[in-house]
């Protein structure tokens, strides 16, 4: 299995150097990427997930208590739920589970938003871990089969819209400016946004870095002839996915060379680790 899946990834990066154009290659590579480490990028999937049976109760709750550390985040709980979407502010909720690789690395992108609207009143950012915290009447169990959920409960009580496609930190932003009804300095809250920006990044990439420390096939990758460049370009590239529109290909150029370079050698360490 996991021999198979480097090779669709050496077979993606390969096309960098080659004679397909540039455009191709690095489309190849996430596609690779993709289909052998899929748990990176996709959504996680309560029905799914082997080693999580999430079957809410009708109801349950933690303690109302703010986050220290977290500023601007407001911690949603079923307690105070109802409460704070129905406020006559703009709500923008991310409903998550501990569990959720997708959600572990969203995790920095709702911290930057909150911090960077902190100083708008008519703002709320919100959390709400889901595996301690649920009321049917407010979220569904269907609706949280896929996390995580980025959910905005209008300022004037219409209809909750929930965030489409990917959650990444543009798209989040772009989520409020684009819905929040009631004024806000939005040339602060940009201003704030680009300021913490880099200190994201950070925070994003020791996110990848420690779930791909934890996955079985990253570890054998990195023993591997070239396997610490191609680590360290996966992790550009997923943490460029989450941080940006704009992917990062800078770490392929010298992971393609190597891997160039030591074809035999890879093949062999793969025949024989499998």
């Amino acid at each position: 299995m996991a021999a198979s899946a480097m090779r669709r990834v050496i077979h993606g990066l390969r096309g960098i150097n080659g004679r397909r154009s540039l455009r191709y290659a690095k489309t190849s590579a996430i596609v690779a990427i993709s289909g052998a480490f899929g748990f990176m990028f996709a959504k996680a999937s309560k029905e799914e997930d082997k080693n999580v049976e999430y079957e809410p109760p009708p109801y349950a709750s933690e303690d109302k208590y703010s986050w220290p550390g977290r500023p601007g985040l407001t911690r949603m709980v079923a307690d105070n739920a109802k409460e704070i979407a129905e406020s006559p502010k703009d709500v923008f909720v991310e409903f998550f589970s501990p569990d959720c690789h997708a959600c572990e690395r969203f995790a920095p992108v709702m911290r930057h938003v909150a911090y960077s609207t902190k100083d708008e009143k008519d703002i709320v950012i919100a959390q709400m871990d889901v595996d301690v915290n649920h009321d049917e009447s407010f979220v569904s169990a269907k609706d949280l089969e896929s996390l995580p959920l980025v959910r905005y409960f209008p300022s004037n009580g219409g209809r909750a819209v929930d965030l489409e496609g990917r959650t990444n930190l543009p798209e989040m932003l772009k989520f409020v400016h684009t819905n929040a009804k009631r004024p806000y300095d939005k040339a602060r809250v940009e201003k704030a946004s680009e300021k913490l920006l880099p200190k994201t990044k950070q925070r994003i990439r020791k996110v990848v870095k420690k779930q791909m420390s934890e996955d079985s096939q990253m570890t054998a990758l990195e023993v591997s002839p070239c396997g610490k460049l191609q680590i360290e370009a996966m992790v550009k590239l997923l943490t460029s996915i989450v941080s940006s529109d704009e992917m990062d290909f800078s770490g392929m150029d010298k992971s393609q060379k190597c891997m160039l370079q030591n074809k035999e050698n890879i093949k062999e360490f793969w025949e024989e680790e499998y």
